[in-house]
């Protein structure tokens, strides 16, 4: 029985399901005689993508008449397989499964169909369908390179000419135990590839609590369902209600891709055939003027002339010394803010190097590390480093502050940070001082924050023409470049020492340290 709207006071439809959350969905029973060409499933359940009740009712009943829709078409598919001796004798004789890469196209295209068909837009489906056959067939006579295998491409140009000849469905109906699985294996929970994922790529536990809340958050939008039946409209979706929360397109451009790691993986172990979160992000129209920028001078001047740096305030918020050091740590650094406040002891030191000539010398530096024993982390493999210390930051007493910590044994250098009751290290530091900026110092442009002193530090470095090399291995900056491999820890020195030399901020000096440093 379809669903209808015959007015208005309708509160509830047939199948319109309202989750936890108030987001609604659609659950769908497939009649009995259509389930082979379902791979036996039983129900469709696709999620609405909104929490309003009136939207909700008129996705629901577009949905539901374009599932009325494709029930036809694919019970008249059926029904003329069955009339037609040469279909089933072809579908018999070369079986889909026979052929991996048509068994997967397959399903991948019956899918899309299913999407062009519930968007009412089933001929540009079949437009795209077939160009799709002719490209195919153009890689098959050399004529053409998608950067497919020639099997891949006679998969898909057999797929394709099976769904645009009605053969698909009764493809699948005459091949039950093909299954949307690329191996064909058993359907698995998309909470179970979470936990494949944590127990064989075993992540940090920031990491795994990321992924995990974000995959909740999925689920609460679309349901539960195994990773086989997560399509590109269930991410989409997803996208759609993250910016219906305000979520901002920068933060959306992360979740997303970060949610497709999980999907990679499943790409990677075989069980669906490409990542849905693939290509999906939103447009970030802000310009790059209004997006994160380095501090100038005037702000410069306006956050160095605050108690903190010139009468010795020392709010608790701040974490002591850590809210004198870590914006200056960063300035001359370009470190990310939890870099600096995850600094150990033994994470600075003095390292010999040779120069030009041979003649051996020393430098002060501060290392950027990974070790999960201690809680340090970097950002990637490439962020992992040694950096020498500016003779700005010696003058000011940065040693001291060093000795005296490494004096108490060995542990973070800005012990009194405290970190948020999940164990976020910097997560209270960082509001105290987005508040100290803000209302204390004045400096209320938005695009000014802590990470501003990462981009000051390369805005600056290119002013005072510290090579771009040099000034990618300070800040632990991944380029993609091959190269990058090679840097690190094992990275000459003498450029570093020579690049951090010729550091400054033109037109800025540092206020004299307070008494309590001198």
């Amino acid at each position: 029985m379809s669903a209808t709207l015959d007015t208005e006071k309708a509160d509830v439809l047939t199948g319109l399901l309202r989750r936890e959350g108030g987001r609604y969905t659609t659950r769908r029973i497939i009649p009995k005689d259509l389930r082979p060409a379902y791979d036996g499933r039983e129900v469709i359940t696709k999620a609405l993508g909104t929490s309003d009740p009136a939207e909700a009712k008129r996705r629901h009943v577009a949905l539901w008449a374009a599932l009325d829709r494709e029930f036809a078409e694919a019970r008249a598919a059926m029904a003329a397989a069955k009339k037609n001796p040469a279909v089933e004798a072809k579908a018999a004789a070369k079986p889909i499964d026979i052929d991996a890469y048509a068994a997967r196209a397959l399903v991948a295209l019956r899918n899309k169909r299913a999407e062009y068909l519930a968007a009412g837009r089933l001929e540009d489906f079949n437009l795209e369908a077939r160009e799709g056959l002719e490209t195919y067939q153009a890689i098959l006579e050399g004529s053409d390179d998608l950067g497919l295998s020639l099997p891949e491409a006679e998969g898909m140009r057999v797929a394709t000419l099976a769904i645009l000849t009605g053969e698909g469905a009764a493809a699948l109906a005459a091949a039950p135990a093909v299954k949307p699985t690329v191996s064909g294996g058993p359907r698995v929970p998309l909470a179970d590839v979470l936990d494949k994922w944590k127990a064989e790529r075993t992540p940090k536990p920031r990491t795994v609590r990321d992924l995990t809340r974000t995959v909740k958050r999925f689920e609460a939008v679309v349901g539960k369902m195994a990773v086989q039946d997560v399509t590109k409209q269930h991410v989409i979706a997803f996208k759609d209600a993250l910016l219906s929360e305000g979520k901002t397109p920068g933060n959306i451009n992360v979740i997303i891709p970060f949610l497709g790691t999980l999907f990679n993986y499943a790409v990677d172990n075989d069980l669906i055939p490409a990542n849905p979160a693939k290509g999906i992000k939103v447009a970030d129209k802000r310009r790059a003027k209004d997006k994160r920028r380095e501090f100038n001078k005037e702000e410069l001047k306006a956050l160095f002339s605050g108690p903190v740096h010139t009468d010795g305030a020392r709010p608790v918020g701040g974490g002591g010394e850590a809210a004198y050091w870590l914006p200056l740590l960063a300035l001359y650094t370009g470190a990310r803010q939890t870099e600096v406040g995850q600094l150990w002891t033994d994470d600075v030191y003095e390292e010999s190097y040779l120069d030009e000539e041979d003649n051996e010398h020393s430098a002060w530096v501060m290392r950027f590390v990974d070790n999960e024993e201690r809680g340090q982390n970097v950002k990637t493999y490439g962020s992992e480093r040694r950096v020498p210390i500016h003779p700005d930051l010696i003058a000011l007493g940065f040693l001291k502050v060093v000795a005296a910590a490494k004096s108490k044994g060995p542990a973070r250098i800005f012990r009194k940070i405290n970190p948020t009751a999940e164990g976020e290290l910097m997560g209270n530091w960082s509001k105290w001082f987005s508040r100290y900026l803000r209302k204390e110092r004045g400096i209320t442009d938005e695009r000014v924050v802590f990470h501003s002193f990462r981009h000051s530090f390369k805005h600056y470095a290119r002013t005072v023409k510290i090579p771009r090399e040099v000034s990618n291995e300070i800040t632990g900056h991944d380029t993609g470049d091959v190269a990058d491999q090679y840097g690190g820890l094992e990275y000459p020195l003498l450029p570093l020492v020579e690049g951090m030399a010729r550091y400054r901020v033109p037109g800025f000096t540092l206020p004299p340290p307070p008494a309590s440093l001198r």
